[in-house]
């Protein structure tokens, strides 16, 4: 059962400015996800990421609650980091894409039994 929709949109180059600021990438990644080449599209897509699940999950307050890691098959899969969210019962379902001068996430959050 969906529960939960969020998305979200930003726009690359306010994210290239941000990154100007060297502390900007550790606020925003966990340790797992700076183990890639960090690119402004890459950067945003997790920024977006990060706001489209918050929306899905309004307890959320800290950006490495939420890590998005690609699986082998490149897919972005979503681990969540509070004792409020239940793995076991949920899960959520993340989009990324990138055209142009922006990036965008969408996400779902799935209650199931």
């Amino acid at each position: 059962m969906i529960i939960a929709v969020g998305t979200d949109v930003v726009s690359l180059q306010r994210i290239a400015s941000a990154m100007e600021k060297p502390e900007f990438i550790d606020r925003i990644l966990s340790a797992n996800e700076q183990q890639r080449t960090i690119t402004v599209e890459y950067l945003a897509g997790r920024w977006a990421s990060k706001e489209a699940i918050k929306k899905c999950l309004p307890y959320l307050n800290k950006w490495h609650q939420v890590e998005v890691i690609n699986n082998v098959g490149s897919a972005p899969e979503v681990t969540i980091h509070h004792p409020e969210f239940d793995p076991e019962h949920h899960k959520i379902h993340l989009s990324i894409s990138h055209e142009r001068d922006i990036a965008i996430a969408f996400a779902v959050l799935e209650k199931f039994s």
